[in-house]
């Protein structure tokens, strides 16, 4: 008792002149009580009172001040990642771009995945993409799709996941891993996964748990293995096999398996990466699709602008079939509700903790001690009205067709600075944005959509992504 008193006056004096929740200041309860009652949306996006530095842990702070963020990735920063980010793995003996910590090893392996990710030496990758995109319409027309014989309803929650699923594993692989056409959980994959997202979470923020949790006694007793039968580990053996007979037969491929090969990655390295790729790569962009297309029906005014966005680019055959990404990017009010829809649900609500040097740093005249960990707080930066305007918790694309160029670029910097930047720029952030640039003007262009439950929407919970289920909807030919 004497220890814990001790320990917990020195944990609150470290950090005494930074504001924030009073169980924050001295322990991890207030961690632990938002993420096992799923009120993290609520009270990180009350951290807003404190200003752009909050409290959130005994060695833990977090911001919502993008240029705070801006200056701890700049180029030459001696931040490096912080242990939070050792909870974001399979197993505690993969390596990959979010495990590595030190700034050095980072950079190399990320170096060596760069041509993968964004596409350079992958010239298919905008035809796999449509290709993708082509399929989950056909596969929507063939199994959910409501006509006047036949009512079906929709998961798009589910739906979502299992498109970017399959995208995902094409462009990695060469060959989708087929969720969509199981019409179903392959491997039990996604429900595992699921189960484990709220443990995952606190072992990210709980030192002494993530030690016990990512140790290899407890992997070897109770992770996953490539021998499983379903869920990661079943994913594990799937991809491990894809890799090894890569690497039997190492003729080039157009995919990013194949790019990492040639940049002389190694058969774990590449192992490891892949399990990466499925998880980050997927859930992120699927709370994407999903958040926006849920905002675009419960919002009249918006869906209306997109048909009508779309039937004019169609009746001046102003776009291909299916839509570039070069055009998409032409067209304003798409791009406005694009980043509407990712402020509205950033993907990663928080985290990404890097540690200051061990001199410390002075952040907005504050002085924060070496070895402290710096988060940013993505559910209270997307709200921020000196940024976005007074109706912050208003789906509004039109905030970013009605300002200024300046404004314009400011509030675009402050949804991207939440991908990254610099060194930690998320790698498939360029992969990501093709897809939403692409999906709601494809979907649109040949569907209609109704929520079923408009005053319910979703079941949500945020953990340090939001998770979604139930989102029920009835996906109708377009009428034109």
């Amino acid at each position: 008792m004497v220890w814990y008193v001790v320990s917990a006056i020195v944990a609150w004096y470290r950090l005494r002149h930074i504001p924030g929740p009073f169980l924050a200041s001295f322990s991890y309860l207030w961690m632990t009580k938002s993420i096992l009652l799923g009120t993290l949306e609520k009270d990180f996006s009350g951290l807003r009172k404190y200003g752009p530095l909050a409290r959130t842990g005994p060695n833990s702070i977090v911001t919502n001040d993008p240029e705070i963020l801006r200056k701890i990735a700049a180029a030459r920063t001696k931040y490096t990642k912080h242990d939070w980010f050792a909870a974001a793995t399979f197993h505690p003996d993969h390596k990959t771009m979010i495990t590595i910590l030190d700034n050095f090893s980072h950079d190399k392996l990320k170096a060596k995945t760069a041509g993968g990710y964004n596409g350079r030496e992958n010239p298919d990758l905008e035809i796999a993409v449509d290709s993708q995109i082509a399929h989950f319409i056909e596969v929507v027309r063939q199994k959910h799709l409501t006509t006047k014989d036949r009512i079906r309803n929709v998961d798009f929650a589910v739906l979502s996941r299992y498109f970017t699923l399959d995208i995902i594993t094409r462009l990695a692989y060469g060959k989708a891993f087929g969720f969509l056409d199981a019409d179903g959980d392959l491997y039990g994959y996604t429900g595992q996964i699921d189960q484990l997202l709220k443990a995952q979470n606190l072992a990210q923020e709980l030192p002494f748990f993530r030690r016990i949790v990512f140790s290899k006694l407890f992997f070897g007793f109770f992770g996953p293995k490539p021998s499983d039968q379903e869920g990661v580990g079943k994913i594990m053996g799937v991809t491990g096999k894809i890799i090894d007979e890569r690497f039997k037969d190492p003729k080039p491929t157009k995919d990013m398996i194949g790019s990492f090969i040639r940049h002389g990655m190694t058969k774990k390295e590449c192992a490891d990466e892949a399990m990466l790729q499925i998880q980050a790569g997927s859930d992120t962009t699927a709370v994407a699709i999903r958040t926006t297309l849920m905002y675009i029906m419960s919002t009249p005014r918006v869906y209306s602008r997109m048909k009508s966005m779309i039937k004019e680019c169609l009746d001046r055959k102003e776009v291909s079939t299916p839509i570039t990404y070069e055009e998409a990017q032409r067209l304003p009010y798409l791009q406005a509700v694009i980043l509407e829809g990712l402020r509205m649900r950033i993907p990663v609500t928080y985290g990404h903790y890097k540690q200051t040097p061990p001199e410390g740093d002075t952040i907005n005249g504050i002085f924060i001690p070496g070895n402290t960990a710096i988060g940013h707080n993505s559910l209270a930066l997307t709200r921020t009205e000196s940024i976005f305007g007074d109706d912050v918790d208003t789906f509004r694309p039109e905030r970013f067709l009605e300002c200024d160029e300046e404004k314009k670029a400011e509030m675009e910097r402050a949804i991207d600075i939440v991908f990254g930047n610099g060194r930690w720029m998320c790698a498939g952030k360029p992969i990501a944005f093709m897809e939403l640039n692409k999906v709601f003007f494809e979907l649109l262009r040949v569907f209609d959509f109704q929520l079923i439950y408009p005053h319910k929407g979703w079941e949500e919970t945020f953990y340090f992504i939001p998770f979604h289920r139930h989102m029920w909807v009835r996906i109708t030919e377009a009428e034109n």
